[in-house]
């Protein structure tokens, strides 16, 4: 399942896809920089609702670029965050 998320890392925000996703962490597809480990991620999942979490970097994939995360604090929805109709 490929679900939209928006990641904010080292005072960036970027748009990112999720392709994976468990109850402990997610594979998002997204370049960061090799120095970036801990971010706050917002998915959106499906029926309108959301996923905010504090994560850290646990491995990266080159080509195509992406990191998996292990979640690791769960937050309250962002202020701004918007999802899509």
């Amino acid at each position: 399942m490929r679900l939209p998320a928006r990641i904010v890392a080292d005072g960036r925000e970027l748009e990112a896809t999720t392709e994976n996703i468990s109850p402990g962490g997610a594979f998002l597809c997204v370049e960061l920089p090799k120095e970036t480990v801990d971010l706050s991620a917002s998915i959106e999942l499906p029926q309108g609702r959301g996923l905010h979490v504090q994560a850290k970097v646990r491995w990266r994939r080159s080509n195509p670029p992406g990191v998996g995360i292990e979640f690791l604090t769960f937050l309250e929805q962002p202020e701004g965050f918007s999802r899509s109709a």
